[in-house]
């Protein structure tokens, strides 16, 4: 799990998941006698990838299923060179670094004493405590994300913390970034930070399994005689336990939206800059608290699913029927401000795509779009050793959108995401610009605004060298 934590190129291909236990199974595969439980293994593999996947009609036909699995040893590299039979997409302009087979998501997961945790979207493992090198400071290293509940979270270190000393060592610039790296992966981390009223702090960190808080920020502005709500979430948690019981984020979120409808908010910004998806139901839950009296009753989004599952869904399986705006709020809310980063995935983009027919959604972007990922997943677990990660369905929204692999594209793009600022302060670039155009209608004439347009992609880019990205999660829903 503490490889897992520091694997950058693994932080965002994990998303949307649906129940597995309420997901009709595929049939048991045919396998051949006298295979060995490894052999067996790596036949399940083929065989429910190819059942489960949204591309199943690429995958070939292996007939016998031993034709294939036999060439393999491991069940990751076949895996990986199933996913290499999906269609190749290469049209990318926002991300152009993902050009090639368009499943870059689906994955195998070890279940071990470990996974327990693993399999939660409500649990994280290590410090919570995210950083980046800022060229523009000198090369120095800064906090720029703090995950709530997590040992960095209650020990007050704070976003825009700059980091002076990690374990003894004082060298923290980014030639020194390796070892920086392997610091988030010991058993304890002591941290001296300063704060920019350049007070300092030690702080003593454990590596530990935490409970994810992923409510931020929620609080009300006042701009223009409106009255705009803030909302910062980090995941899409669970908001309701096995047992059928409300989660401390369901009663969070009640809360939020009851002080938003007591100060008769008719804007909304939503910062979704850290927050990589998480449950299905979760997202859902979210859209309808958002959704105005117009959008009541209407289509949410629907579910686009291969062959096998269409069949299931027409003999009556209600797992991926389309869901419907069943609103929950009393707002009236007109305008959603969207604040998002490359980061920004899975069900993060499902309440935003879902909400575009019925709202005026104004997107603010660190880059220029999302990351882009309208598949989910449910995890079929094979012979109690693995749990197949296939890419299963994709969201459509109510107009029909959909195949945002690039992203969704940003209204305004290049706006900094200042990291010295504390999330919902007003004057912070990004909510900033979200309420100047509250109040004038317009992005240009903002001089926050003015002077973000003025930056190229690869400016903002520079500016921050991450350490770490956020973490996985594997996303299942309950």
């Amino acid at each position: 799990m503490k490889y897992i934590f520091i694997c950058l190129s693994l932080c965002l291909i994990f998303g949307c998941s649906k129940d597995p236990s309420k997901i009709t199974a595929p049939p048991k595969p045919i396998v051949e006698e006298k295979r060995t439980d490894a052999q067996k293994l790596l036949d399940s593999v083929y065989y429910h990838y190819k059942y489960l996947s949204l591309w199943e009609s690429s995958i070939e036909q292996a007939d016998p299923i031993s034709s294939l699995t036999d060439k393999y040893t491991d069940s990751n590299v076949l895996l990986r060179y199933l996913k290499n039979q999906t269609p190749v997409k290469s049209d990318f302009v926002f991300h152009k670094e993902y050009a090639g087979a368009i499943d870059r998501f689906s994955w195998i997961e070890e279940l071990t004493s470990i996974s327990a945790n693993s399999s939660k979207a409500d649990v994280a493992d290590g410090y919570g405590v995210f950083l980046t090198f800022d060229p523009s400071r000198g090369d120095s290293l800064f906090v720029y994300f703090v995950e709530g509940g997590s040992p960095g979270f209650k020990s007050a270190v704070y976003r825009g913390d700059k980091i002076l000393q990690m374990n003894g060592d004082k060298n923290m610039v980014y030639a020194n970034r390796f070892k920086i790296e392997s610091y988030l992966s010991d058993s304890k981390l002591e941290l001296i930070t300063e704060n920019i009223a350049h007070q300092k702090k030690t702080h003593a960190l454990t590596y530990t399994t935490y409970t994810i808080d992923p409510v931020l920020k929620s609080t009300t502005f006042q701009q223009a005689s409106k009255n705009i709500g803030y909302l910062a979430l980090s995941s899409f948690e669970e908001i309701e336990n096995e047992s059928g019981s409300k989660t401390p984020l369901f009663n969070a979120l009640e809360s939020i939206f009851s002080q938003f409808k007591a100060k008769n908010i008719s804007d909304l910004i939503v910062d979704f800059r850290y927050n990589t998806g998480g449950y299905v139901s979760t997202a859902i839950y979210l859209n309808n608290k958002i959704i105005n009296s117009a959008g009541n009753g209407k289509l949410m989004f629907s579910y686009e699913v291969n062959k096998n599952l269409e069949i299931e869904r027409e003999n009556g399986d209600q797992n991926f029927i389309p869901e419907i705006f069943k609103r929950n709020n009393s707002t009236e809310i007109k305008n959603v401000y969207f604040l998002v980063s490359d980061m920004t995935a899975s069900a993060s983009e499902i309440v935003i795509s879902a909400l575009k027919p019925y709202l005026n959604v104004q997107i603010i972007a660190e880059y220029q779009s999302t990351y882009g990922k309208p598949v989910g997943f449910f995890r079929e677990d094979i012979m109690g050793e693995i749990g197949l990660w296939a890419a299963s369905f994709k969201i459509v929204n109510a107009a029909g959108f959909t195949d945002y692999w690039d992203g969704i594209a940003a209204n305004k793009s290049n706006v900094l995401d200042n990291i010295y600022l504390p999330l919902g302060d007003p004057q912070e670039n990004m909510i900033k610009t979200a309420l100047t155009h509250i109040s004038t209608g317009s992005y240009s004439n903002s001089k926050t605004a003015a002077r973000a347009s003025a930056l190229t992609t690869e400016t903002v880019q520079e500016r921050k060298k991450y350490v770490n990205r956020l973490h996985q999660r594997n996303l299942l829903k309950d």
